[in-house]
């Protein structure tokens, strides 16, 4: 089994972030008792997701809390309206003296006595009333937080997606390097490769390449450490010097960064390597005065 294609697929960040299914989680499960590689880069990864999500929670605003309790401040009990109770005033007209009968005191002038007296009502509104404007306030303001939550959420999760995507790169571009590396020292280690530095002439000074030939299979590696980047059109061109003739051993890739570049096998006898630069597609023979590097075998 390919371990690292199979951590490399994001199945392990699927499975900490919950998303994969119920088979899926018990095959990750299962791996990860299988392959210790798989379960450390599990580990791995739920303690950065985990670090990532402390690092970006939130907490409701303080001032949220005081503004619905505000919302609850209501009276304790209802007031109600006082009435006066009516009365019939009365107008004592004397008959006899020492006597007095009470007579009732003219309907039309106690309109228009009590015409300008002001009577004052106030309007009470129910307690249930009340707590429902409350409530109604309270799941407003619930209902737009949750949503200002929800959307935070919505982004710090796209957020993290795109962060996991950021380290999966990150770990093929390690992968890359490590893979580079671990070639190039191969290739100084090994003793049927013959080193060959090829330094910068004066047409580049600073240029830099390192060939590597096998001299029983006559199969050559080159490494470029430093090359100008060829202009629109024109590519470098690989040479051998057999015999004092230049042998044609391949165009060299313009995108050569990071690379170990697998080029023609030469010929036997071979005493130099030269790098000029041509036409894209290469020449027959070399152009003299765009040589970039040269080195001779020792």
């Amino acid at each position: 089994m390919n371990i690292q294609a199979y951590i490399e697929s994001g199945i392990l960040e699927e499975y900490v972030l919950g998303t994969v299914t119920p088979q899926e989680k018990q095959e990750v499960e299962c791996m990860s008792h299988i392959y210790p590689e798989i379960k450390e880069e599990l580990l791995r990864t739920e303690s950065a997701l985990e670090e990532y999500a402390l690092k970006h929670q939130a907490t409701p605003p303080p001032s949220l809390k005081e503004s619905i309790f505000a919302q609850m401040n209501f009276d304790a009990a209802a007031e109600e309206d006082t009435t006066s109770d009516e009365t019939t005033d009365e107008k004592i007209v004397p008959l006899v003296e020492g006597t007095a009968v009470a007579q009732p005191v003219d309907t039309d002038t106690r309109v228009i006595e009590n015409a300008f007296e002001r009577v004052e009502t106030k309007e009470v509104t129910p307690f249930w009333s009340k707590l429902a404007v409350a409530a109604a306030v309270l799941l407003a303001l619930f209902a737009g937080w949750s949503s200002i939550r929800m959307s935070d959420m919505k982004a710090n999760q796209e957020e993290l997606a795109a962060e996991t995507n950021r380290m999966k790169l990150d770990m093929a571009r390690l992968d890359k390097e490590v893979e580079y590396n671990q070639a190039l020292a191969n290739l100084f280690r090994s003793p049927t490769y013959k080193h060959i530095h090829l330094a910068g002439l004066d047409k580049s000074p600073e240029s830099s390449v390192s060939a590597f030939w096998n001299t029983q299979t006559n199969e050559v590696l080159i490494d470029v450490q430093n090359l100008p980047a060829a202009p629109q059109g024109k590519q470098y061109q690989l040479w051998s010097i057999v015999d004092g003739k230049p042998v044609d051993i391949g165009m060299i890739d313009n995108a050569f960064t990071g690379k170990v570049l697998k080029m023609k096998n030469t010929k036997a006898g071979s005493v130099a390597f030269a790098i000029t630069l041509e036409k894209e597609g290469g020449n027959p023979t070399p152009t003299m005065e765009e040589m970039y590097v040269m080195g001779k075998v020792s």
